[in-house]
């Protein structure tokens, strides 16, 4: 059984017969719509991908070096703070970023409670 069209080819057939052939335009246009999609996702700008902020845009964000000394700690600290959830941290790729204003929001809470012990 040939097939000249794909677009005819109904799924059930194509998993009967997991060969198909497609005409070149077909495959490129499939491949630039797989691309495209993946590119939209991943932002080489160094987007937050949970919402949207750049790290050029938005100098709220620091990272790992930046919150070091930012907080005047050292990494083991800050990495026990976000354990105990002291600290929010966001990850970006194999990056994790600080926001400043949660940063600030952390110690005002860890002051707070420590003036009413």
């Amino acid at each position: 059984m040939s097939y000249t069209n794909t677009k005819t080819l109904r799924f059930e057939e194509a998993e009967r017969n997991p060969l198909v052939l497609i005409d070149m335009a077909t495959l490129k246009s499939m491949l630039d719509n797989v691309i495209g999609n993946a590119l939209q996702k991943v932002n080489f700008k160094g987007a937050d991908l949970k919402n949207g902020e750049s790290l050029n845009e938005n100098p709220d964000l620091m990272d790992m070096e930046e919150a070091l000394k930012f907080l005047k700690v050292s990494k083991v600290t800050i990495h026990n703070w976000k354990k105990k959830g002291i600290i929010k941290s966001h990850k970006m790729g194999r990056k994790l970023y600080f926001k400043r204003s949660e940063l600030l929001e952390a110690i005002k809470r860890q002051k707070y409670s420590l003036n009413i012990i």
